[in-house]
């Protein structure tokens, strides 16, 4: 869906706090961590530095790559996040994609998800990468309609992986060349 809502998009700040936990709260039952690695027991400005190390290569746990948090803001509302991975691990690579996103539930079907596509795409082009995995649940149409609205053309070496569990993901690659 084309929107005219636009989106301030930009790492997580400290004001963020309330609305970024009521997001990842809302977002449980999808099965989305909005904080991908966060807890209630650290501080939330420590969460938000790590974060922001994160992106700068200063701060990567064991396993995971070099990655910027986004979040997407409305109207002075948090309505989604998206996570760039600037490189792909064995997982990445098979699964996860160069990106993943979310949108709070009552800011869906508005054009968000694709603003956050096309800035993580923009970021990723800016970092070198020419070509983006993007992944989505097999059954999670609206997310197809978004990769594919942005460009997305279905892997054809591998098009789908069966995750442990049963879940199937589709595998889409995005030039980056048109951001």
């Amino acid at each position: 869906m084309e929107s005219t809502k636009k989106l301030l998009i930009r790492e997580l700040s400290q004001a963020d706090e309330q609305q970024a936990i009521a997001a990842h709260h809302a977002l449980l039952d999808d099965d989305f961590d909005f904080l991908p690695t966060w807890s209630a027991r650290q501080s939330w400005s420590g969460y938000v530095q790590r974060m922001s190390e994160g992106r700068s290569g200063e701060f990567i746990p064991e396993g995971w790559v070099r990655s910027g948090l986004f979040v997407g803001v409305h109207e002075g509302k948090l309505v989604g996040r998206i996570s760039v991975r600037y490189e792909l691990n064995d997982f990445l690579s098979e699964v996860g994609g160069h990106l993943g996103y979310g949108v709070v539930p009552e800011f869906r079907g508005q054009g968000f998800a694709t603003q956050l596509c096309e800035f993580a795409l923009t970021e990723l082009r800016f970092h070198g990468v020419r070509s983006a995995l993007v992944t989505c649940d097999e059954q999670n149409v609206a997310s197809q309609a978004t990769i594919i609205a942005c460009g997305g053309q279905a892997d054809e070496n591998r098009p789908t992986v069966h995750e442990t569990g049963g879940n199937t993901k589709l595998r889409y690659w995005i030039s980056t060349a048109r951001y």
